[in-house]
């Protein structure tokens, strides 16, 4: 292969850096998508995925270890958390006692407080970021794919999806699609 190609291939990319977060013009705070398919006593909460979102995704090394912290991760939860939204930690990590109290050591380390954690969704989650969901626009099962490798689903979809475009193709609004254009049969 040509030398230059393989220079450019190891270079790491430098990355751009991103908004600062506490002077960005204000969001409108999350709110649940459809508010009467949850019960009205259910407390709303954005579900942050640990390993591999707020922390880097690192070899197995056991129920203890967990990766470094993700800084842009970081920096929006704690965000969240100075405007008063309730965060809880979504890791699999929490059905181990064991996986449990390392997940509370790692947030109490890394300047978090005491965050609930859990494995569980329930009706008061209205988001959840995670580095392996696949976003569905509700009451249709037509889902978002992006143009990149790492925005599509591992799972296989119904092979009449591509023929019919039962999805909404991310990026491709350049191409002819309107933006928010949803293709289904």
């Amino acid at each position: 292969m040509f030398p230059w190609i393989l220079k450019l291939l190891r270079r790491k990319p430098r990355r751009a850096p991103g908004p600062d977060l506490a002077t960005a013009p204000e969001e409108p705070m999350p709110s649940e998508r459809a508010s009467s398919t949850r019960p009205a006593n259910a407390q709303a909460w954005i579900g942050v995925d640990l390993d591999g979102t707020l922390a880097e995704a690192t070899p197995w090394q056991g129920m203890t270890h967990i990766g470094p912290p993700v800084p842009l991760m970081l920096r929006r939860v704690r965000l969240w958390l100075e405007k008063g939204l309730r965060v809880k930690i979504v890791t699999a990590r929490a059905g181990d006692p064991e996986g449990l109290a390392a997940t509370q050591a790692w947030l109490k380390i890394h300047g978090l407080p005491e965050l609930e954690v859990t494995d569980k969704k329930d009706f008061g989650m209205i988001e959840l970021w995670d580095d392996r969901a696949i976003q569905v626009v509700q009451n249709t099962g037509v889902c978002f794919l992006g143009t990149s490798y790492f925005a599509r689903p591992k799972a296989p979809i119904l092979p009449d999806e591509i023929a019919d475009r039962t999805f909404i193709l991310v990026g491709s609004e350049s191409k002819g699609a309107s933006p928010g254009t949803k293709h289904s049969a």
